[in-house]
């Protein structure tokens, strides 16, 4: 394990509460994403959907319509590897027909090995990308930034 890992955040509104049908190809994907998640080469951490809906809950969001992911890679290489492969590129894609328009936010920033970030970590880093764009401080795959001391 490396001195820093890749901690990861994305939030994106649907466009009916989950439970709604329309919203049934994504909910039915949801259990089976998390686990090839937690299965992937490259995955450290992400905390149980129980505690991000909590989380949603205390923070005044509504976890039947913010779908919100926070997880720790070991790399973006590991994080890309996962994301635009198998059953969660086959989400991606149909993300438009499930998300409001122009809702979908995603940010990666380094953290050191073993930390854990909280919701409200990941949301910062989320609003931070949406208003100064990538920075070393929170960034996306399109622009990324090497871990600290690696420039």
């Amino acid at each position: 394990m490396g001195e820093f890992q890749l901690a990861q955040a994305n939030i994106s509104t649907g466009r009916w509460p989950f439970d709604h049908w329309r919203m049934r190809g994504f909910a039915s994907r949801l259990d089976v994403i998390d686990g090839l998640a937690r299965e992937a080469p490259g995955f450290v951490w992400r905390p149980s959907p129980e505690a991000v809906m909590s989380d949603l809950v205390r923070l005044g969001l509504d976890p039947m319509r913010e779908a919100y992911n926070l997880s720790v890679w070991e790399s973006v290489e590991s994080l890309w590897a996962f994301t635009f492969g198998g059953v969660h590129l086959e989400a991606v894609k149909r993300s438009a027909r499930w998300f409001e328009p122009d809702s979908a936010f995603d940010v990666m920033w380094w953290v050191p090995a073993g930390h854990r970030p909280t919701t409200e970590e990941g949301l910062a880093k989320l609003a931070l990308v949406k208003e100064a764009g990538p920075t070393p401080e929170g960034f996306t795959f399109r622009k990324r930034f090497p871990p600290p001391g690696l420039s």
